[in-house]
């Protein structure tokens, strides 16, 4: 390599070293997401109510697992500072407060599972079935910002390719465990329906956090990259914190801004949240190529700002925005398709008689309505990645506060009040509702770019600027210029 802090053999910033490090991480997410939709694809097999229900009770039920997820995998954008800035022997340190962290969670997750599903899902038109498999998701959900923590130290590494294989295994795993307990094996395993659909995905992640734990804890990992210090270090916690919090906190709020979007959706129709199910279903399906992309545009631009080569972070977008018009013009020609290939594939067989009677009351076809969706869909997957370029961008650089307030107030502004002001209001049709959600991708894709070209990302500081070895016990990570001198201690 040219550089011996470089994560490829490949140039750095190019496309070849871009892609080398998102594909695993690609697949990776590609079968960690699949797991919700092969629990769809069962769901709907099961009924078409256990299908809606499970997309506003896992909505919400993701907002919360996603969100301390992005929170614990932060950990990716400390190591990879600190392996540009070769500080091998700490990269344990930070990873190992976000652990504490998911075990502290446990303290939310349980009271979530017990408590807030039937308060919030009480009365409800899929009551019954959306307590179930929120409680469920949320009572083996510590297990998930567990497994994302450790995902970090392997990211931020440029580590990847390890990911696809433990997410293939686990992805299998769920797709066995989704058969079995969701239908059951006759005078054996009795038929759990949607909880047992739950059950299977938490199983899954517990398996790829015990694969991924087992290798943080190798010897040569303890010996080069301090894995076994595992102190609770205060300092250290709270700047891992201040930096993963703001967009943890944004991707919870955004989530929950579809949960409303969707239970909205449920109060027009049956039509409006069937529809809008399926449109869900492959947003999150062909999210695995914007969460990779996202999460190795983090790791190779945090290595080059640890490195002092901001120069390469130009050449790093150039690289993301190519291989983002690959995708999308690959993900076109499905996505112009005969809509009724899709639904088919994800509601077969129960919604032929629906659409029967759905027709009635419809200004146009099913089918019409299902290909307009789906172009706004298109739309707002390609939008939606070049925001998440800029995320991966401002993330490395820490300027994550940023991402909390402008996608915070975004997704109530342009989404939200947009669609219950003029498609709820007014009973308007769905495909309306898409037409906004579209609109506000493109709106937040252009206040994250506006962001990146203003530059104040350069100024942020999270490593010394000093490289000698730092003791366990003290803080190394800077956040700001103004907090360097008074929250940085003396190295021994």
């Amino acid at each position: 390599m040219d550089n011996p802090n470089s994560l490829t053999k490949y140039k750095q910033g190019s496309i070849k070293e871009l892609w080398s490090i998102a594909l695993p991480l690609m697949i990776s997410a590609l079968a960690s997401l699949l797991m919700i939709v092969v629990d769809r694809c069962f769901l709907a097999r099961l009924s078409l109510d256990a299908l809606n229900a499970s997309v506003n009770a896992g909505t919400l039920a993701w907002a919360f697992l996603g969100g301390f997820g992005v929170l614990t995998v932060m950990s990716e954008v400390f190591v990879a500072q600190y392996n540009g800035a070769n500080l091998h022997d700490q990269i344990g340190v930070p990873v190992w407060q976000m652990i504490w962290f998911s075990i502290f969670s446990i303290s939310i997750f349980i009271p979530f599972a017990v408590w807030i599903g039937p308060l919030i899902f009480k009365g409800t038109l899929y009551d019954s079935l959306q307590i179930q498999y929120f409680g469920y998701l949320m009572l083996l959900g510590p297990f998930y910002p567990l497994m994302t923590a450790f995902s970090g130290f392997f990211i931020g590494r440029g580590q990847t390719r390890l990911l696809i294989y433990i997410a293939i295994i686990a992805n299998f795993l769920n797709l066995v465990l989704d058969g079995i307990l969701i239908f059951g094996i006759k005078n054996f395993i009795p038929a759990y329906g949607i909880k047992g659909a739950a059950i299977a995905t938490g199983i899954g992640t517990i398996f790829q956090a015990l694969v991924l734990g087992i290798i943080f804890f190798k010897k040569k990992n303890r010996e080069k990259f301090g894995t076994s210090k595992w102190k609770f270090n205060f300092s250290i916690f709270k700047k891992c914190f201040k930096v993963g919090l703001p967009p943890a906190i944004f991707f919870a709020l955004e989530i929950i801004g579809w949960t409303l979007f969707f239970i909205m959706m449920t109060s027009l129709s049956e039509v409006h949240i069937t529809i809008s199910s399926i449109c869900q279903s492959l947003v999150i399906l062909l999210s695995f190529f914007f969460d990779g992309l996202n999460r190795a545009i983090a790791a190779l631009a945090g290595n080059f700002i640890g490195s002092k080569k901001i120069d390469l972070i130009h050449t790093l977008l150039k690289s993301s925005l190519k291989l983002l018009v690959i995708f999308t013009v690959i993900v076109s020609v499905f996505l112009v398709f005969d809509p009724k290939i899709i639904v088919d594939f994800l509601v077969p067989g129960n919604l032929e008689s629906k659409i029967a009677i759905w027709q009635e009351t419809l200004s146009l076809p099913f089918y019409s309505i299902m290909k307009i969706s789906l172009l706004c869909v298109f739309v707002y997957l390609f939008f939606h990645g070049i925001r998440l370029i800029f995320a991966g961008l401002l993330t490395a650089a820490g300027d994550t506060l940023f991402l909390l307030l402008a996608g915070s107030f975004s997704v109530w502004i342009f989404l939200l009040l947009p669609v219950y002001f003029i498609v709820v209001k007014f009973s308007l049709s769905v495909q309306v509702a898409w037409i906004l959600a579209a609109s506000y991708a493109i709106i937040l894709s252009i206040i994250y770019w506006l962001r990146y070209k203003k530059g104040k990302w350069k100024d942020i500081i999270l490593v010394p600027e000093k490289q000698e070895a730092i003791s366990e016990d003290q803080a190394p990570l800077v956040l700001d210029e103004n907090t360097e001198n008074s929250e940085e201690e003396e190295p021994s």
